[in-house]
């Protein structure tokens, strides 16, 4: 007389099985956070904080994206609802630090990854509203087949945004240029009193 043994998923060693890939769920899923435009003009860092400022990015897209990948202090992703096809700017509150746009998912099969020599980092400095750049995505080619991705610098309509939309969180901020480069223009404009 033999004994069946069952393979049941109860059995120690399917359990040890799905403890393993349960904590990699976890793991990936606490890598980054994913994180929204403020959707209101009040303040969301106090004046004590003195680890914290806002990340100002502009997006202009042919194409409704899924996120994009930034990494850093805290590895962030930004939300689909902010990428929107259009001009859109995204403005959140971040720990302080040196970041880097890693990536761009279009959708859950498509994604493109940033080339190392192309300079996608940016600096948020605390207590102030770093604006990078804008992101211009335009996706193109026969079936979406290659992507034009430039950070290009338009101080002139980040300033305009921050005016008309956050202007109680402009008035108690410093606007600064964090993205690659130089630009002096927000230097200039407090010269003039704004």
């Amino acid at each position: 007389m033999s004994i069946r043994q069952s393979a049941s998923p109860f059995n120690s060693q399917y359990i040890s099985h799905y403890f393993f890939i349960l904590l990699s769920i976890l793991f990936l899923s606490a890598c980054n956070t994913t994180v929204s435009t403020l959707k209101t003009d009040a303040d969301a860092i106090s004046e004590t904080d003195l680890t914290s400022g806002y990340l100002l990015i502009g997006v202009e897209t042919n194409f409704n994206l899924k996120e994009i990948n930034i990494d850093g202090p805290t590895d962030i992703n930004l939300s689909h609802k902010d990428l929107r096809a259009g001009n859109n700017f995204i403005l959140v509150p971040l720990p302080a630090g040196t970041f880097e746009v890693t990536g761009i998912n279009m959708t859950h099969y498509s994604h493109f990854e940033m080339r190392e020599e192309d300079d996608w980092s940016f600096e948020i400095k605390p207590q102030t509203i770093s604006y990078v750049g804008h992101l211009e995505f335009d996706w193109r080619g026969f079936n979406r087949s290659y992507a034009h991705i430039e950070l290009v610098n338009r101080s002139t309509e980040a300033l305009e945004f921050m005016q008309k939309d956050f202007p109680n969180i402009l008035s108690s901020r410093e606007l600064y240029y964090g993205g690659p480069g130089e630009d002096s223009f927000f230097d200039f404009l407090e010269t003039l009193g704004k």
